[in-house]
């Protein structure tokens, strides 16, 4: 009997947990849209920025705390930005994203295809997501315009600059795309690294076999190492440059992460 109960119970938490994500979702966009009504007149940068904001990194939150994503933070969590600040991290899974916005806040560079998710897709874009296609450099131009308006209102911008999801730890070749934006900015970047288990990884399968692959797991426990806010200045913020350099950090970072993961399932 307890055999059949926990084969029950597995075989029902994926479809609970879509069920909750689809509920949750459509609760928080009707709340932060009746609060936004309230401050219709008020402009961008002001407390609609602060309201989707919050709305924002509670909704991702939950997600984590729905999907029982365990996130173990090594190293200190900067304070919030009080001007523009770019969050560069290494990309293994869907949950990159709300682990990301739930820690930094923020936006985040997303794939396009995103806009037009059932639900999720408006989510995003009320969040005011950056969407980009990334074979196409139309789009690119367009999401580097977008990603340097965001910064020059003071806002944090989480990137993935390997460009897609990879297994593994190796941190593959950055895109500079996006650090094209940040010329003449006073940027803060903050590199982070992130370890799963192995097969967690988001790489052949379709996202809804991703997405039911993650809400399957009894747990999924992940590892964030967060590295020093740093600004360059001269030769180093060129895109290029800045791009390799910020790539070598987050690759210590994954290694950081990795061994710390390593560590604590021998305990």
């Amino acid at each position: 009997m307890p055999k059949l109960a926990k084969q029950l119970r597995d075989n029902l938490r994926a479809p609970a947990r879509g069920a909750g994500l689809i509920a949750w979702t459509a609760l928080m966009l009707g709340a932060a849209e009746a609060h936004k009504a309230v401050d219709r007149k008020l402009g961008p940068g002001t407390r609609q920025d602060q309201l989707f904001e919050r709305y924002m990194r509670t909704w991702t939150g939950a997600i984590l705390t729905m999907n029982a994503i365990d996130v173990e933070i090594v190293g200190a969590l900067p304070p919030a930005s009080a001007g523009p600040r770019m969050v560069i991290s290494n990309h293994r899974s869907a949950v990159d994203i709300p682990i990301l916005l739930t820690h930094f806040g923020g936006s985040v560079l997303s794939r396009a295809d995103l806009e037009d998710w059932p639900l999720l897709g408006l989510a995003a874009q009320k969040a005011q997501t950056i969407f980009v296609e990334r074979d196409n450099q139309h789009s690119g131009a367009q999401a580097i315009r977008a990603i340097r308006a965001q910064l020059q209102r003071g806002r944090t911008v989480n990137i993935f600059p390997e460009g897609t999801t990879f297994a593994g730890d190796e941190v593959r070749p950055f895109n500079a795309g996006a650090f094209v934006a940040t010329r003449g900015l006073d940027v803060d970047f903050v590199p982070v690294g992130l370890a799963y288990p192995p097969g967690c990884e988001y790489v052949e399968d379709s996202f809804v076999a991703h997405a039911q692959a993650i809400a399957s797991r009894p747990r999924t426990p992940v590892v964030m190492r967060v590295g020093e806010v740093q600004r360059f200045s001269g030769k180093a913020a060129r895109a290029a440059a800045l791009a390799e350099t910020l790539r070598a950090q987050v690759q210590v970072l994954v290694d950081e992460a990795r061994q710390h993961a390593l560590e604590g399932r021998r305990a």
